[in-house]
């Protein structure tokens, strides 16, 4: 099932529910660029929770404080299949933060968006304040240096 939290309470719903005996998972991420205020590591859906409560805990869970309501799709609540638990989890290191492969001076690329897609690139530098990339495309038989938004790549 999906919980909806109040917004920054997810950890606290997960705690409060670990202390009644309901399972919850609450896949982390850490964010980039890395926020003005609080920590670099944040919940990868903000405002929810994945929670498995047997029948009988559900008025446990909706009393639980910090927990706005049970996402609903139709007449019943959401659920998340156990593969997509699983895989979010096998991405998680140690700490149980989720890897996200980073973009790195030096990697192959792929261009996926934009005038440019298709082209193959190497990413040369990350400009981490403003999610943008500098590539090295190979245009008119010499390397072109291209500025582009991170999220136009697609790492080799």
């Amino acid at each position: 099932m999906v919980i909806q939290s109040k917004r920054h309470k997810e950890r606290a719903v997960q705690a409060n529910l670990a202390r009644e005996g309901i399972a919850t998972y609450l896949p982390l991420l850490r964010q980039w660029p890395r926020p003005a205020v609080g920590g670099d590591v944040g919940p990868m859906f903000p405002g929810y929770v994945f929670c498995q409560p047997l029948p009988d805990q559900l008025g446990t869970v909706m009393g639980c404080s910090g927990v706005v309501r049970l996402v609903t799709f139709g007449d019943g609540p959401a659920r998340v299949g156990q593969e997509v638990v699983a895989y979010l989890r096998s991405r998680a290191g140690a700490d149980g933060v989720i890897q996200i492969d980073p973009v790195v001076a030096g990697r192959a690329a792929t261009i996926t968006e934009g005038p440019l897609r298709g082209f193959a690139a190497v990413v040369e530098k990350r400009f981490s304040a403003r999610q943008r990339v500098l590539v090295l495309l190979d245009l008119l038989q010499r390397q072109t240096r291209v500025e582009l938004p991170e999220c136009w790549l697609r790492l080799a």
